[in-house]
């Protein structure tokens, strides 16, 4: 049966990776950085033309400059998605247009069909060849998330659509610019689908000027070094990108990882969908292999390959790649499995409206998750492991007219402010970002405001709403509006992770809160606002807003919602995700806990309950953590394989407080208190005690068809995993090694 690749196979040759450069080493640096410098300006341009907070505020977009083949060369510092989803759309306007209509000079291609290479249809792309002497040297790009393209539901991610067609405009590659001049007809069209065509117009005109930029920059490049030399930089750049990836992969030990995230609603019931990615280390090669993930989704959370690769380039760039150029080069080393039409790899006709903050988003979070695993291991790379940062992106469109009586939508973006994934070494940082965005951005409120009908009643973060952990989780925020000066607004709420934790924790670590959000009809606000007597709550780790004041009548929706009108006294609240905490939280400093205390980050009560920490009593904390790993162990079930053996000769450690050890038949696991889990090859899980965990007390809410379940030392009540599974299923074997040798230093070849 052949191997379903999505990308690859992949195979390194070492005799081109390490041939000397081709030219000089100065003129290399040179004509590299002004690459990435025609990248910075690329985004300049567009951001300077647009209309829209959602690339003038929040840097939505994504851009780069492609070989001819349509290979990433290097990519503007804001969606890793976006540029590396480019790549596809290029290689489609290639495929579909290079005899009829023809790629010439001066031309430029729309594209926002995710079979196509779009990473969902809101992310309009238009991607433009770059000839010289009537050769083509290079291709630019741009994408960025618009406001609105038509569909089923403002915002135009359609949670009742069930095939493609019901989500809006959908452009397979179609010429929007021949030889410089813009075709009128095409034009008309994709603003005739939009609900917002003044902000998608001045968009496209932003990615024209973009693309234009682009290529002005790039010839001009040519006209100083040649055509011969830039050329050369461009394909040496990716080579060198490729040989330090793999030399980096050569550093990490063989082996098989695997990590599981989970979505709740597809749009049209509740119902869970599995992401299962299961990660060989080989050498110089990684291989993600996503053929257990659950099939494609009768809704529009499923992404398509584009989304799935880029994806991975997302989770695993910022931690692997962090030093390294990102190009085409780090995709040379990389292999994708993915049988079509999973969740993952949906099968026209499937809707794919929110797959960028559905299935995308959590192709990037089991990559953080599972790669994670593997740079543990690693004492080069260990600093680089961490939880999952705010696993979701809690999207509220709105739109209809504003109060001048004019077209208005926008997609508030302030699920960047989500908390933060915490790591080896470090807590988690609110106010984080989004994994895959390198600039994280968000509009001010007064922005906002002045751009539309809408009145924000805070912007706040959540007390004990990061994971729990030895480090702990960035904090997760929220917002409430309410709309101003018009009649109704229609709103549309996306997002996962309601029931369904999803800033998975490591190691022991906790997941992050998971999201929330609610309509309240009705309410006082407007009156209460008049009065200057709106109180807020600072210290709930679930709301901000005192209910009994606030008056009205409070709806909770599912994770997804169809399009509902908000009127003037609604109040819309929603906060998103914390990030997950990473290692037991009982080995947290207690002067750390404290601190947080005293900032408000944590609760006392929380403080004691999760951290065994009584604020200013060091021997009551003692006593009270040795008691909280008693009660831990009173209440789990034992191990459902009793392993015996010696503690062997330490190699690393995997996490904070598992250790890797060699014995004469091998490698195995052990606690760091000397208990051993045994071999290194089965899951260790079956000889760990076993508790399903007591959400009452955490700001958490697990799905009937899943369960969070703590895996710990038997002899020490150490908590080692704090695990999202199917109920029913068997523990995941999510960490398999074999050889001891990856863990004595290589021989120091390539080969």
């Amino acid at each position: 049966m052949t191997t379903p690749y999505v990308l690859g196979p992949s195979k390194a040759d070492w005799d081109a990776l390490e041939s000397e450069l081709t030219v000089d080493p100065i003129t290399f640096e040179i004509v590299r950085h002004k690459l990435e410098a025609i990248n910075e300006e690329q985004g300049i341009a567009l951001k300077a033309v647009s209309s829209s907070p959602v690339v003038t505020e929040a840097s939505d977009f994504g851009n780069g400059l492609y070989l001819p083949d349509g290979q990433l060369v290097t990519m503007g510092p804001e969606i890793v998605f976006m540029s590396g989803s480019l790549p596809t759309v290029i290689q489609s306007v290639i495929a579909d247009c290079h005899e009829n209509p023809g790629i010439g000079a001066g031309d430029m291609f729309a594209v926002n069909d995710p079979y196509k290479g779009a990473m969902h249809p809101p992310d309009l792309c238009l991607v433009a060849p770059i000839h010289h002497e009537g050769e083509l040297i290079a291709w630019a790009g741009v994408a960025a998330h618009q406001v609105d393209v038509g569909g089923m539901a403002v915002g135009s991610l359609s949670a009742k659509a069930r095939e493609k067609q019901q989500e809006g405009m959908m452009l397979p590659p179609i010429k929007l610019i021949e030889g410089g001049v813009l075709r009128e007809d095409v034009w008309r069209l994709i603003l005739n689908m939009t609900r917002q065509p003044q902000m998608v117009g001045l968009d496209l005109k932003g990615f024209v000027a973009s693309n234009v930029i682009a290529r002005r920059r790039l010839l001009e490049l040519v006209d100083r070094y040649g055509v011969e030399t830039v050329k050369l930089v461009m394909r040496e750049l990716l080579r060198y990108s490729e040989r330090r990836f793999r030399e980096r992969l050569l550093e990490l030990p063989d082996g098989e990882f695997r990590s599981q995230g989970f979505i709740d609603h597809d749009g049209h019931a509740n119902r869970v969908y599995r992401t299962d990615v299961r990660l060989s280390k080989r050498g110089d090669t990684l291989t993600f292999d996503f053929s257990d993930s659950s099939p494609q989704a009768p809704g529009f959370i499923n992404c398509t390959a584009a989304g799935l690769i880029g994806g991975v380039f997302g989770g695993l760039a910022p931690l692997l790649v962090r030093d390294i150029p990102w190009n085409h080069g780090i995709l040379n080393a990389i292999e994708i499995v993915a049988p079509i039409g999973l969740v993952c790899n949906a099968e026209a006709p499937a809707p794919t409206s929110s797959a960028t903050i559905s299935e995308a988003w959590m192709v990037v979070n089991t990559v953080v998750h599972v790669v994670s695993k593997l740079t543990a291991l690693s004492d080069a790379n260990r600093a680089h492991s961490q939880a999952v940062t705010h696993g979701t992106f809690h999207s509220l469109h709105l739109g209809e007219r504003n109060q001048h009586g004019e077209p208005w939508g926008t997609h508030l973006m302030e699920a960047q402010l989500g908390g933060g994934g915490a790591s080896f070494g470090a807590d988690g940082l609110d106010q984080s970002g989004g994994f895959p965005s390198i600039r994280p951005k968000i509009p001010n409120v007064e922005t906002n405001e002045i751009h539309g009908p809408l009145l924000y009643l805070y912007r706040s973060y959540f007390p004990d709403s990061g994971g729990d952990g030895a480090h702990r989780g960035g904090r997760a925020a929220g917002i409430a509006v309410t709309p101003y000066e018009v009649e109704r607004l229609r709103c549309v709420f996306i997002t996962q992770g309601i029931e369904s934790p999803v800033s998975l924790g490591l190691f022991g670590g906790y997941p992050g809160a998971t999201n929330r959000h609610s309509i309240v009809r009705g309410s006082r606000v407007m009156e209460l606002l008049a009065a200057g007597d709106l109180k807020l709550d600072d210290e709930s780790p679930l709301e901000r807003l005192d209910r009994e004041q606030l008056g009205g009548a409070e709806e909770r929706p599912p994770a997804k919602t169809e399009e509902f009108e908000a009127r003037p006294g609604d109040v819309l609240e929603y906060r998103w995700a914390g990030g997950g905490g990473y290692g037991d939280p009982l080995r947290r400093v207690a002067a750390d806990v404290e601190r947080d205390v005293g900032s408000d980050f944590l609760s006392r009560a929380r403080a004691e309950s999760a951290y065994g920490v009584v604020v200013g009593d060091r021997v009551a904390t003692e006593r009270l953590r040795e008691h909280i790993r008693a009660e831990r162990l009173a209440r789990a079930a034992a191990p459902r394989e009793a392993r015996r053996g010696e503690p062997g000769a330490p190699l690393t450690r995997l996490g904070l407080s598992l250790v890797v050890s060699e014995i004469a038949g091998g490698l195995q696991l052990e606690c760091d208190c000397g208990h051993v889990f045994g071999p290194a090859t089965v899951c260790w899980k079956l000889a760990a005690a076993r508790h399903p965990v007591d959400l009452d007390s955490l700001p958490l809410v697990v799905h009937a068809d899943l369960q969070l379940v703590e895996y710990l030392c038997p002899a020490c009540g150490t908590l080692h995993a704090v695990e999202l599974e199917e109920r029913g299923s068997d523990p995941l074997l999510d960490v398999e090694l074999t050889s001891s040798r990856d863990f004595r230093g290589r021989s120091g070849g390539p080969r």
